[in-house]
């Protein structure tokens, strides 16, 4: 059983780094997603307009070199 006591040290804890992170203190998350997943649930998430995906519009995302040419020519392909 947690106390209060435990549950607001951890609280006050996730508070820190969380302001460690938006002020550019700590060091940036990152995880490895596969492809497919995050396509669906952005194309999913684009499809029912979902506002949450604006807050993030704005947001740097590393891929592949390889996969950032196809996507270049892609969307030249797309121009044309």
């Amino acid at each position: 059983m947690t106390t209060h006591s435990a549950r607001s040290k951890k609280h006050n804890f996730t508070r820190e780094i969380e302001l460690d992170r938006i002020t550019g203190l700590a060091a940036p998350k990152s995880v490895s997603v596969p492809l497919a997943l995050l396509t669906r649930l952005l194309l999913d998430a684009n499809e029912t307009n979902r506002t949450w995906l604006q807050d993030f519009k704005d947001d740097v995302v590393r891929i592949d070199s390889d996969l950032y040419e196809v996507l270049l020519a892609y969307q030249s392909m797309q121009q044309a």
